[in-house]
């Protein structure tokens, strides 16, 4: 059974690698507890609600995209609550 659906990233791993050090640093900086496990640059794509996780369904294929930049990163706390995930602005951060 699966809890959660991601799509590993190879193009701009490195890239996207310096980005998420930063994001740590940030989240770090900003009170929060810093990551154990070691990042590992992907797309979530879904998850499970059951604790025991689910059938995955049949995924189509991931669609061919252009590549773009981002100038902006912006670091949320998302909060599970009966009503759904609420998020909560922590932080901007330029990148470029």
């Amino acid at each position: 059974m699966a809890r959660v659906v991601w799509l590993g990233l190879r193009l701009g791993e490195p890239e996207i690698g310096a980005v998420a050090e930063l994001v740590e640093a940030e989240s770090v900086r900003a009170g929060l507890e810093a990551e154990g496990r070691r990042y590992h640059a992907h797309l979530t794509l879904a998850r499970a609600r059951a604790r025991q996780g689910a059938s995955l369904p049949p995924l189509p294929d991931p669609p061919a995209l252009d590549s773009w930049n981002a100038d902006e990163l912006v670091l949320y706390r998302s909060r599970l609550g009966r009503a759904g995930s609420v998020y909560e602005e922590l932080r901007r951060i330029r990148l470029s």
